[in-house]
């Protein structure tokens, strides 16, 4: 099964409609029977309650008994109708008159978790637990995985979401309207392709038995050995089902192979039962075809690469056209960061995307950098070509001469030119964590206190609180004396609190407000919509915000435009959340967010979408949200 981005879109549209539609049947009776309010004259009036869970932990802080608890007796046995158990009578008190408490019901979840299956494939270890979607019906589940943003705009949710895709979580049988055994996780491994997240897609292929292979299933893993250059396992797939599919992509994978081999005869043959198929032409893939069959060919336009094109590309000892890097969807481009074949300055590119997208790691982009040349010369002058000009190669000289610098003072000042300019040129985050490893392996000396505070931001915005630490003590005892480190420490505090430094800061209602109206006067005009920002997100990460605080800002405006989700998404997500439903928060939270970048997301939503991740298990993920939140809106 292939989930096109078209048809994701979809059903991301109609996910609000199907989200209020799936609680419907709970509406009706088992007989079919029109629910009815009140009994019929001489029933009983107590209605059966349905059989209980197998036991399971409340959630810490939850009274047994009451709404939220989940504790629950072993089930029954579910050969027969469930049966309920009555109601009791009221406890006698001590002098044998009926007391007033009444014994609470114990609620019942939704559905029944079975045994592992197909579609309960996953990574152990990694993911968030197989009973995840415990009291989630299986539509349900299973609309939410479809509509799961392809990219998701936040390196922290493209974890949770990663993570999630991988969970090895338990389902109920599929009805008949709902697809197959193996149809969940054929939407997961799509998912994880569209993410860019080629090494969990290949775990979780690999786990696959020989007898769930299906059409989608078989064609994600013959592409995903061609991106990680495994030709020999894809061409044994491409032998073994492909004559079995009948769709064009079967054909070209089968004339690959041949090509491959160098089976000419069957290559002729291949090209022309495809051009009988009357199918669009891809001339890029007819191109190169011809190289590898030994022909003169110029390639120099590649807008949308696929694995089969690189697998050519790469027999053929073709250079990599320079426009395939930005038209590459993620898995390509994590292949084209990953390989060693295409020329430096597109693996640069690839990998520069990449990094900031979260599917390439910094220290891949950092063993580029450093095998790119430069002369003397370039080193020498590499801070000053790139604040005139940012390219790869001014990027790498950069980069090169700040690993290379054996002065730390000089190493500094290469590192806080490459922040500043990235500052400017939108890429600081991404460009935080490529001189994080750097910057973490430096002390605060006083001749380089002037770097304490932007040391210390690119840490935090890498994720590295305690890197960040050393740098924020030195602000903080240098801002006994010297104002201008007292004004940094206040910059500096909420992020700390939101990164949850228990070490370095305490939580003090002064601080917060002395961090606000530095805030608010660095920058009258946005001052309160961003003091307010700020608020709510330390506020959702759990720190103990003043519930009269915001009593300082109701000055106006009142309204204002702002995109938000479907209510009924968010009507769902404070259901599920506060049920502790944690497959469904999840994914919920992820919906809502969508593909939008931090910065483009406003204070209600991000808010809400932090709270969301705590109700779902996740504190260091949330707060980590909130850091990534706050630094993408300039804090």
């Amino acid at each position: 099964m292939t989930v096109s981005r078209t048809s994701r879109a979809a059903r991301a549209s109609g996910l609000a409609l199907a989200l209020a539609l799936a609680a419907l049947p709970a509406l009706a009776q088992s007989s079919g029977q029109p629910l009815r309010l009140f009994p019929l004259p001489g029933q009983d009036e107590r209605p059966p309650t349905a059989a209980p869970q197998p036991s399971q932990s409340p959630s810490p802080g939850t009274l047994p008994g009451s709404a939220t608890d989940r504790t629950a007796p072993a089930a029954p046995s579910q050969t027969g109708p469930l049966q309920g158990t009555p109601l009791q009578s009221p406890p006698l008190q001590t002098d044998g008159t009926p007391s007033l408490r009444v014994p609470m019901p114990v609620p019942v979840s939704s559905n029944m978790l079975p045994a592992p299956t197909l579609d309960s494939l996953g990574t152990a270890g990694q993911g968030f637990g197989q009973d995840i979607w415990n009291g989630t019906p299986r539509a349900v589940a299973q609309r939410l995985l479809e509509s799961l943003p392809e990219m998701p705009g936040s390196l922290t949710l493209h974890s949770v979401q990663r993570r999630l895709l991988i969970s090895p979580a338990l389902l109920p049988p599929p009805a008949a309207e709902e697809g197959p055994e193996g149809t969940v996780l054929t939407i997961r491994a799509q998912a994880l392709r569209e993410m860019g997240a080629l090494d969990d897609l290949s775990a979780l292929l690999d786990n696959l038995p020989r007898s769930a292979q299906s059409e989608g299933l078989s064609r994600l893993s013959l592409e995903t050995h061609l991106l990680r250059g495994q030709d020999d396992q894809a061409c044994a797939i491409a032998r073994n089902v492909g004559g079995t599919y009948g769709s064009a992509f079967w054909r070209r994978a089968q004339i690959v192979c041949d090509a491959l081999a160098r089976e000419s005869g069957r290559v002729d043959l291949g090209m022309t039962v495809l051009r009988e198929m009357r199918v669009p032409e891809d001339r890029a893939f007819n191109r190169l075809i011809d190289a590898v069959m030994g022909h003169t060919v110029v390639l120099d336009s590649l807008p949308a690469p696929t694995a089969l094109h690189l697998a050519l590309l790469k027999t053929a000892n073709m250079p990599v056209p320079a426009d395939a890097v930005a038209g590459a969807p993620p898995a390509v481009l994590a292949a084209l960061a990953k390989s060693d074949y295409p020329a430096a300055e597109i693996s640069i590119a690839a990998a520069e995307r990449g990094l900031a997208l979260g599917i390439v790691p910094a220290e891949r982009l950092a063993a580029l950098y450093k095998a790119y040349p430069a002369t003397p010369a370039q080193l020498a002058g590499a801070i000053a070509a790139a604040e005139k000009k940012s390219d790869i190669a001014s990027r790498a000289h950069l980069f090169r001469l700040a690993s290379e610098e054996s002065v730390p003072l000089a190493r500094t000042e290469a590192i806080a030119a490459a922040l500043r300019i990235a500052q400017d040129s939108g890429d600081y985050a991404a460009t935080a964590r490529l001189y994080a490893g750097l910057i973490a392996g430096m002390q605060p000396t006083g001749e380089m206190i002037w770097f304490a505070e932007p040391a210390a931001h690119a840490l935090y915005a890498a994720g590295k609180a305690e890197e960040a630490r050393p740098w924020l003590l030195a602000i903080r005892d240098r801002g006994r004396f010297d104002e201008m480190a007292a004004t940094a420490w206040l910059r500096l505090w909420p992020l700390a609190r939101l990164a949850g430094d228990d070490t370095a800061t305490v939580w003090e209602n002064t601080a917060l407000e002395a961090s606000l109206n530095a805030l608010i006067a660095a920058r009258p005009n946005e001052g309160p919509a961003r003091a307010t920002l700020l608020t709510a997100l330390l506020d959702a990460s759990g720190e103990p915000v003043p519930s009269t605080l915001w009593r300082g800002w109701l000055d106006g405006p009142y309204s204002q435009a702002t995109a938000l989700p479907s209510p009924t998404l968010w009507f769902a997500l404070d259901s599920a959340g506060q049920e502790g439903r944690t497959g469904e928060t999840l994914a919920l939270a992820l919906v809502a967010a969508g593909s939008e970048s931090l910065e483009q997301v406003d204070t209600v939503p991000l808010r809400r979408i932090v709270q969301a991740l705590r109700q779902a298990g996740q504190p260091e993920a949330a707060r980590q949200l909130a850091l990534e939140a706050a630094i993408a809106h300039g804090f």
